[in-house]
């Protein structure tokens, strides 16, 4: 791999991870994994647009971004000035920085405050197709200069999701599968789940059939692709311009969609596995080995260390990890850390571990749950109050307090409850 590579970072909003979506048509985000790496166990640390953006683009964990919840709900921070991002990184490196798409950190300034040179005019909200044209343009622009690049390319899609409709008499293409968690009636899940569906964003979709929750599948199925057609764009214009032997190139997205999963739309206050686990791809020339599904623990956190090494630069102090340490073998870590604050105008803190087959989701003011992954995929059984798992719980607890105390993890003050 060349020191001084192009970078060109790639994200949705609001796509799960497609082992969590069978029968979804994306060829040309498989095109990129043929050439590159996929990753099989890969994380957002929140589930919601702007912590996870936060996080992705700083490479460190929302409460020490301070943005641990999205701009309009209670206890948001806009990122804040001085804050060092991958944009940042790459300027003082010497790239050309360029960014494009939805933003979602701070209303003004903007992408311009944080290292990117060019920030692209924002279309209409779902306008992907018109946002990857003014990246490809860029792109061009860019060809025949020698010193490198870095493009960052925000997609709104599948966010549209929130536009569907549920209709009784919907249907969907005949491809989509339900989750068996589908049936879930939340009864020994967190109260803030039912809160979520009777008195917020998923009343409209509370009790709702079989049928109604395969057309909402498909129309996110449909959202997903629009946005793989985009990606294909940018990638037709690397072949094109011969630029594939000197670019990274990564592709991933804020957080996923429950899209029917323990019988929620769009996303809650919860750690379930369709909203924590995202698509993660990463592709350069001579990563190796191509086209492999590569398993083990990854994190966005893990984003910026891993491109800051494909520009050539040194490791920086970020809780994150340099992601070639996995695909060549090294040593590798064995847990996660997950966070989340607040859903619009109420409170429901969470702190969230995976490790290993386990995952512990403390929430600080309600109920708590305990999944074991390897048996209970689909996260049914709820063991947290189980004694035969008492000693499983009190072990992710304290390593979560530990992480907490380790990474100054303390909630904003004056929040209301």
């Amino acid at each position: 791999m060349n020191e001084r590579q192009n970078v060109l970072l790639v994200f949705s909003d609001q796509e799960s991870h497609h082992d969590l979506l069978p029968g979804i048509q994306t060829p040309h985000l498989e095109r990129l994994a043929a050439r590159g790496v996929c990753f099989t166990e890969s994380y957002c640390v929140a589930p919601q647009c702007s912590p996870a953006r936060s996080s992705l683009l700083t490479g460190l964990y929302p409460h020490q971004t301070g943005v641990q919840t999205n701009l309009d709900a209670i206890g948001a921070r806009p990122l804040q000035a001085g804050s060092r991002t991958l944009g940042d990184i790459a300027r003082d490196a010497g790239y050309r920085t360029a960014y494009f798409g939805k933003w979602h950190l701070s209303s003004a300034p903007g992408p311009e405050a944080f290292g990117f040179d060019y920030v692209g005019p924002s279309p209409r909200a779902g306008a992907d197709s018109a946002l990857a044209e003014r990246a490809a343009q860029w792109l061009r622009s860019q060809t025949n200069r020698p010193d490198p690049w870095l493009a960052v390319v925000s997609f709104t899609n599948p966010h549209d999701i929130y536009q569907v409709v549920r209709r009784p008499e919907a249907t969907s293409d005949g491809r989509t599968w339900l989750p068996p968690s589908w049936q879930d009636d939340l009864s020994l899940k967190p109260n803030a789940h039912r809160v979520f569906m009777e008195q917020d964003q998923g009343r409209p979709w509370l009790g709702a059939s079989s049928r109604e929750w395969a057309h909402y599948r498909s129309q996110y199925y449909g959202l997903i692709e629009q946005v793989d057609a985009c990606l294909g764009r940018l990638l037709d214009l690397l072949d094109r311009e011969g630029l594939w032997s000197r670019t990274a190139v990564i592709y991933t997205s804020d957080h996923g969609d429950l899209a029917g999963a323990h019988a929620m739309p769009f996303k809650a206050p919860c750690m379930y596995e369709e909203l924590l686990r995202v698509p993660l791809v990463i592709a350069w020339e001579g990563i190796a080995p191509p086209g492999f599904r590569q398993p083990g623990l990854v994190s966005h956190l893990d984003v910026v260390p891993t491109l800051a090494a494909a520009m050539g630069l040194p490791r920086a102090q970020l809780p994150g990890r340099n992601l070639q340490a996995l695909w060549e073998g090294r040593p590798w870590r064995d847990q996660l850390f997950f966070e989340y604050l607040s859903k619009q105008r109420w409170l429901c803190p969470i702190r969230a571990v995976r490790s290993g087959p386990w995952k512990l989701n403390h929430y600080l003011r309600d109920r708590d749950e305990l999944y074991d992954l390897q048996s209970d995929p689909n996260e049914m059984r709820n063991l947290a109050a189980d004694p035969m798992y008492r000693a499983v719980y009190e072990r992710l607890l304290a390593r979560l307090e530990q992480w907490r105390s380790e990474s100054r993890d303390v909630l904003p003050e004056a929040l209301p409850g």
